[in-house]
């Protein structure tokens, strides 16, 4: 089969052809395409040259088609109808959309950001569905191998092929046993810790603030949700975000206290590659999880302190 490029074609050609074929007249036909009459006497020219065909030959004032170019007439439609369609944008309709987005989150962003999402698109978008890829380890390059679409991390760097949002910015609160209330730095050192850290000698934010004496780490966890599990269980202390531990149900020996020092705050923002930001589903979802992101905006609220 002879590539396209070696017959002379274009798609202007093609556009131009279609055009003679309907007006079988030079000065109509290039009306209809917006070109001079000597453009388009060109174009014919070039055409009859790719084809090997005269195609339209004068007759009065008039074109007639040959043979071979009304056998073109329902292909070169079809072609030049395709080509249309891959040029719009692709249409996106939640309520019947059931595409699969891919999403890069740790159990944090699962639970205060997707899980109320996921409430929402029972009505918005019943049949679009979630895959998402967490753990302590994610990272912005899952969006570089197209492993997700959209990544909702706290991470620092800069990655000037992706696209970013700000969503949140977090607190954090500290989970304790009610025996060791009221809580003071000395009561607080004194207890067993739980920590979130994906590697043993991976040092602790947290114990960074500290000089001597460093808490007793009794657990490393790779998720908040386990560190808060575990830390329940043992009678531990472990410092948590806002937001997250929020509508949890505490059993009965353990509440939450005000920190007995300053700690770091972190952002959570959204990511996506820019290769697909005029993508219009995933602009239909990001808008979903900033308008749902706005709406939890709350300040940091300490109610439940102290038991």
């Amino acid at each position: 089969m002879r590539k396209i490029e070696s017959s002379g074609l274009d798609l202007n050609l093609l556009i131009a052809l279609r055009s003679l074929l309907k007006h079988n007249q030079v000065a109509a036909a290039a009306h209809e395409c917006g070109v001079t009459p000597s453009a388009m006497s060109r174009s014919l020219t070039r055409l009859r040259k790719a084809f090997g065909d005269p195609l339209l030959t004068s007759v009065g004032r008039s074109l007639k088609p040959s043979n071979r170019a009304l056998a073109l007439v329902d292909e070169l439609d079809e072609v030049l109808r395709r080509i249309d369609q891959l040029s719009r944008p692709v249409g996106f309709d939640p309520q019947t959309s059931d595409r699969a987005f891919r999403i890069a989150c740790t159990d944090y962003e699962a639970s205060v950001l997707l899980r109320p999402l996921v409430a929402q698109l029972r009505d918005k978008a019943p049949r679009v569905r979630l895959h998402l890829f967490n753990g302590g380890d994610l990272g912005v390059d899952v969006l570089q191998d197209r492993t997700a679409e959209v990544a909702i991390l706290s991470p620092d760097g800069q990655y000037p092929w992706a696209k970013r949002r700000t969503l949140l910015r977090e607190e954090f609160i500290t989970l304790m046993p009610k025996s060791a209330l009221p809580l003071t730095r000395k009561s607080y050192l004194a207890l067993s810790h739980a920590v979130l850290a994906t590697d043993e000698p991976e040092p602790n934010p947290i114990d960074a603030l500290l000089d001597k004496p460093r808490r007793h780490i009794a657990c490393r966890a790779r998720s908040f949700a386990t560190a808060i599990e575990l830390a329940c269980a043992g009678h531990w202390a472990v410092n948590v975000p806002v937001r997250l531990i929020r509508d949890v149900v505490l059993p009965d020996h353990m509440c939450l206290s005000k920190p007995v020092m300053p700690l770091p705050s972190f952002e959570v923002s959204m990511f996506w590659h820019v290769q697909t930001d005029k993508d219009v589903g995933l602009h239909w979802l990001r808008k979903c999880i900033v308008e749902l992101a706005a709406s939890r905006q709350e300040p940091v609220d300490f109610s439940r302190n102290d038991g």
